[in-house]
């Protein structure tokens, strides 16, 4: 799919993924005008969704594909607005989660960088033996349980945890995170005090000090 932005909605769009933020309208990062606005919604790559009194940005799952598709490409190239501070809490943020998919998966960074031949990579078989658990199914199975089968809705981290509770909390935590990382599903949290119960917080993914309370499984 061919979308054109400017730098300064494509570091919305990556600032909206790497975070899974879904902020008010008034507090989007860098600020973006009505106009700048319709032509995401027009383009499919987000959507606005009332939560209470105000009106919340969401990536819609065409962002993801879109900027999928963009890093498996071979002259995949990417520019921000060369003053645009806000870029450094969204690379804070990624730092944080390849930091914590090198450390889960006991990968060093000079093999993230300077990735082996493909020839001495684990196969299929080899990785199996190394996850003791396939966590990622039972999450898949807790998910579609509480949606009834659908996907690409919202699940509070608090229900799912109740239907995983064969499972420890770290064993969870790092099977989301590495979903997430995969791009397989996308943790949120609710900036709505409100919509905020005691379950929702205890049962909250804590990245880096960014608190997720719901999410998004795509199919």
């Amino acid at each position: 799919m061919t979308i054109e932005l400017t730098p300064k909605l494509d570091l919305v769009i990556w600032s909206l993924l790497i975070t899974g933020d879904e902020p008010m309208m008034s507090k989007v990062k860098p600020g973006i005008t009505p106009t700048e606005r319709k032509k995401l919604i027009d383009a499919g790559l987000i959507r606005l969704e009332k939560r209470g009194r105000a009106s919340h940005i969401v990536l819609e799952d065409k962002a993801w594909d879109w900027l999928a598709t963009r890093l498996q490409s071979p002259d995949f190239t990417v520019e921000f607005p060369s003053r645009a501070t806000t870029a450094i809490p969204t690379f804070q943020v990624l730092l944080g989660k390849v930091g914590e998919f090198l450390r889960s998966h006991n990968i060093s960074l000079a093999e993230f960088l300077n990735p082996p031949p493909e020839s001495h990579k684990l196969n299929n078989d080899d990785l199996e033996k190394v996850a003791e658990v396939d966590l990622t199914k039972h999450i898949h199975a807790a998910y579609t349980k509480i949606t009834g089968g659908q996907y690409s809705v919202r699940v509070r981290l608090s229900d799912l945890r109740h239907n995983l509770s064969n499972f420890s909390r770290a064993e969870v935590d790092s099977a989301l995170r590495n979903m997430e990382l995969a791009g397989h599903v996308v943790l949120m949290h609710l900036d709505d005090p409100d919509e905020i119960k005691p379950e929702d917080e205890a049962a909250a993914v804590d990245i880096d000090g960014h608190k997720s309370h719901i999410l998004y499984l795509k199919a």
